[in-house]
């Protein structure tokens, strides 16, 4: 239960140590990202996460650098991960993200570079569309070997995956020289991902939860009438109150307490600066079984666009 109270740092099975606290940054773009990022660097983030798709790569890039080029960080200090998106699947195109990535972020080096799906993609290049995405089954094993050879020569320090279910990273765990580091999910009160968590533990990789909070800021075309707004649930209140903490530090506390990475996203500074202080939250058993109870097999993400592909399993957890 208690898998890390207290610990700011995560530590993968390759030695290296991944800031257990990130700022998520899906959605944030331009001057906006540029200014989160700024602010969150001066609260004392030291984890950013991104991917080629969000289009923020090159911003966050000189955020960083300007950062360290005062003297208020040095790269060695900062975490940065980002993910190589389903259009770029193929070996060659891997090999091209990572550059591009590193180009934009300005690093020599990338800390975690995650399979952003499990799903191929590919783009007819004659339109812009994004009706014009075909379905393309594909040897992800393929794919992962290119970050292999990434991290062999350097440019990656761990890889890892997300939004894959525990028969894909099995999949990549059968045919690997590097494992999976890192696996990104959502995950949150009201889907805790138990199945795949405990799969996890047993193959020693960490666990990254995005939408930590419910993702109440999500897209449109990922909203439902049958999903509840998780931060209004009152489970949460009598637990807040006895902490003297928000209900969002709880949930923040308590995927800590679990042994996951956070990346909640938010351009408040008060937010922000809450979301850093939930090191001290430790709940009791009680507090414990009230959250657990909270779990509903929610899911804000469903990706029913992707519905139709071979990678595509939303009766499998994950």
């Amino acid at each position: 239960m208690a898998a890390n109270f207290g610990n700011k740092f995560i530590k993968l099975y390759n030695g290296n140590l991944m800031p257990s606290v990130g700022l998520g940054t899906y959605q944030l773009v331009g001057d906006e990202v540029r200014q989160v990022v700024d602010k969150a660097i001066y609260l004392g983030y030291r984890h950013i996460d991104t991917a080629h798709s969000y289009n923020n790569e090159g911003e966050i890039g000189d955020i960083v650098k300007s950062r360290i080029g005062t003297g208020a960080i040095k790269r060695g200090d900062v975490f940065l991960t980002t993910k190589v998106p389903s259009v770029c699947h193929d070996p060659c195109d891997v090999v091209d993200c990572v550059e591009l990535s590193r180009t934009q972020l300005d690093t020599k080096y990338l800390d975690l570079v995650l399979i952003h799906n499990p799903w191929t993609l590919k783009r007819n290049e004659k339109s812009n569309s994004t009706e014009s995405i075909q379905f393309v089954r594909y040897n992800i094993q393929k794919t992962w070997r290119s970050l292999e050879t990434c991290v062999k020569e350097g440019s990656i320090k761990s890889i890892g995956l997300s939004n894959f279910t525990t028969g894909q990273i099995q999949s990549i765990l059968d045919g690997c020289s590097i494992k999976p580091a890192n696996v990104q999910l959502e995950c949150h009160a009201y889907l805790q991902q138990r199945k795949l968590y405990g799969f996890c533990q047993t193959t020693d990789i960490t666990l990254t939860a995005y939408s930590p909070l419910g993702a109440h800021g999500r897209p449109e075309r990922h909203r439902f009438e049958d999903q509840p707004v998780l931060l209004d649930d009152p489970e949460l209140d009598s637990i807040a109150r006895s902490h003297n903490k928000t209900k969002a530090q709880i949930l923040l506390g308590w995927l800590l307490q679990r042994g996951f990475c956070v990346v909640p996203k938010s351009k408040s500074e008060q937010r922000l600066i809450e979301n850093l202080d939930i090191f001290n939250i430790k709940l009791n058993r009680r507090e414990w079984t009230q959250i657990q109870t909270m779990d509903k097999g929610i899911r804000y993400f469903k990706f029913k666009n992707m519905t139709g592909h071979p990678e595509f399993r939303p009766t499998e957890d994950f």
